[in-house]
């Protein structure tokens, strides 16, 4: 006779198990998730603090370049050309540890907020160092340095500072670095946003920036030469938030001299009158790059980029250069079977406002040309809108790319196992990958437009 209860209890206790692993699985989901979110939320918060430390640094070190000019001025009115001498030196400096102590600083606001040290950016950075002692104090047949030094002894104390903050370990890469001797473009294997364009199918970016190179290319020999690197010939700027300034023999702007004299007033640092004649004394001041500070058309909502903005910048504010770019890169590891984990990137930027006050007015910090007092406040920007990645970023995956596979590729279209980019130009050199765009493209392109500002009509991409 058949136990047919039996046969019921067994049934119920396959059916419990399952029940039991599926909640688990679910259990065990629901964890990783709240992981990834609570991860994603420290790195976002740690980042944003460590941008607005760097900026912080910048706006002060501007506005002591500034102070430093005016008392430069007091100094020349007094006819005291030893004392000017001596401050030009010093405002040297402040362009390498004013950034780098932002740099610190922005470390220590990305570990107070919760992120740890990243091996590979400490990495970068004590070797960047090592490049400073040895390559850029290396002579030629002339004698001179490869770059020459802002001040006796800046590449010694340049690097020293370097490895003082990768000795402390590296938590957060300033993403928005000018290396003296770094690709500035000029190629697409050197834009990020062709490999991001091919590995997501893009072809309405192709369509607005390749369109030409889609039709025509034939194989990894159709790619002309890289751009030469042109080293920086006379660096002012430290390379890690740097200030983007200049150094000019005369003020240029003789506007200039009543805002001086108004900082020489509130600062009370000299009875005398700073002398009218001074824009025409041949001396060392220091100067906005103009290449760097112009306007800020990247966030304009009518430029040519059309940034997805509610309105117009104020004049005041209107005005590009002097940012600070952070990026964090954090892991989550997943308790799910076979998940894995979670890598999760974050960057941020920030920079410093101001303005000075002429006849009632508010200006522009760089109005007059010449570095004044004027910074108030930081404030987060949106990433599109900031220096990044201009020349070299914290991507080590992209500079990895840029500096030790791009070479192998054009010359035999070798490519390197595990590198993203290095995938993209295998999908790239695939001649139906490129096709399939074309023919896409001929029948969808009308669906390419770029709309306008305001995020109204969507279709642009932007980050945060």
């Amino acid at each position: 006779m058949v136990n047919r209860t039996s046969n019921r209890s067994g049934q119920a206790l396959i059916f419990i198990i399952m029940i039991v692993v599926i909640l688990a699985f679910v259990a065990l989901w629901n964890f990783d998730l709240h992981k990834i979110i609570y991860v994603k939320s420290l790195s976002q918060n740690a980042g944003d603090a460590a941008a607005l430390a760097g900026a912080r640094w910048q706006a002060t070190s501007l506005n002591l370049i500034g102070d430093v000019n005016v008392m430069q001025a007091v100094a020349l009115t007094r006819g005291d050309t030893n004392e000017a001498a001596a401050i030009s030196e010093l405002q040297a400096r402040l362009c390498y540890v004013g950034p780098m102590i932002g740099l610190e600083a922005a470390q220590q606001a990305g570990k107070n907020n919760g992120l740890f040290n990243n091996d590979r950016f400490t990495a970068r950075l004590m070797k960047h160092a090592d490049t400073v002692l040895t390559d850029y104090r290396a002579t030629g047949p002339d004698g001179r340095m490869l770059f020459q030094e802002p001040f006796p002894g800046c590449w010694t104390e340049y690097a020293q500072m370097i490895q003082a903050v990768a000795a402390n370990g590296v938590a957060v890469g300033p993403d928005n670095a000018r290396y003296y001797s770094d690709f500035a473009g000029g190629s697409l294997l050197l834009i990020p946003d062709f490999y991001d364009a091919v590995a997501g199918t893009d072809w309405c970016w192709f369509y607005h920036h390749a369109f030409d190179l889609l039709k025509t290319y034939v194989d990894y020999h159709s790619w002309p030469p890289l751009p030469e690197i042109i080293p920086t010939p006379e660096p002012l700027n430290c390379e890690y938030f740097g200030l983007g300034l200049r150094r000019l023999d005369l003020i240029g702007d003789a506007r200039a001299l009543p805002a001086m004299d108004s900082v020489r007033v509130e600062r009370n640092l000299s009875p005398d009158p700073i002398s009218s004649t001074l824009g025409s004394v041949m001396s060392s001041w220091y100067c906005y790059d103009e290449s760097i500070w112009g306007p800020w058309d990247s966030i304009s909502p009518d430029g040519e980029n059309n940034f997805p903005a509610t309105g117009p910048v104020k004049s005041q504010y209107d005005y590009a250069g002097g940012d600070a770019v952070t990026r964090v890169m954090a892991t989550a590891p997943r308790l799910t079977p076979g998940a894995g984990t979670s890598k999760i990137t974050w960057t941020a930027a920030a920079k410093p406002f101001g303005y000075l006050e002429a006849g009632g007015k508010q200006i522009k910090p760089n109005e007059y040309g010449i570095v004044l007092p004027a910074f108030r406040e930081v404030r987060l920007i949106p990433i599109d809108a900031s220096s990044a990645p201009a020349g070299g970023g914290f991507n080590l995956d992209w500079r990895d790319h840029i500096e030790g596979h791009l070479d192998d590729y054009l010359a035999t279209g070798a490519t390197v196992a595990g590198c993203y980019y290095c995938m993209a130009l295998l999908v790239w050199e695939n001649p139906v990958f490129r096709q399939t765009g074309i023919d896409w493209l001929e029948v969808n392109k009308g669906s390419c437009e770029i709309y306008g500002s305001g995020g109204r009509h969507g279709g642009s991409r932007r980050g945060h």
